[in-house]
């Protein structure tokens, strides 16, 4: 499904967009759905430690590796979404929102239901960095313009 802005929509609501269908796609577990959203080069840091992963490893680089990381992700839970419950700030090329992560281990049956902030980078149109943090202080302070504040 393509969700299109309004043809006067800045370019913070086509980000906006993107990441709702992002999150959508991975709430589905559908990889293909939304790679096209995802910049070739596209920066992946965990939120979460699973198992199957390399322990030393929190970033994961380019589609492929991306994808590895959806796919570990969609086999520990028998039940997976997150949803974009607020957006925090959002400007031409960053855009911080809350989400909400709820999701029933595969196996465990352990339940988690965790609020999680990230800082979405937007390059040409396509995600190109994602970043967790537990707090919004966090979220923004990693969000925040170079120079600002100084």
């Amino acid at each position: 499904m393509q969700t299109r802005c309004h043809p006067w929509a800045t370019a913070a609501d086509e980000n906006i967009a993107l990441i709702r269908r992002g999150l959508d796609a991975f709430s589905r577990g559908d990889f293909d759905g939304g790679v096209e959203d995802l910049h070739p080069d596209v920066e992946w840091h965990l939120a979460f430690r699973l198992p199957d992963l390399p322990l030393d490893k929190t970033v994961y680089h380019g589609r492929d590796e991306v994808r590895g990381v959806w796919a570990a992700f969609r086999s520990a839970w028998d039940e997976l979404t997150l949803t974009l419950e607020e957006v925090v700030d959002a400007r031409d090329d960053v855009v911080v929102i809350r989400a909400r992560f709820v999701g029933r281990g595969s196996g465990s049956g352990i339940e988690v239901d965790r609020t999680v902030f990230y800082v979405f980078e937007i390059a040409a149109g396509k995600l190109k960095r994602l970043r967790p943090f537990d707090t919004e202080a966090q979220a923004l302070a990693a969000a925040a313009p170079e120079g600002a504040g100084r």
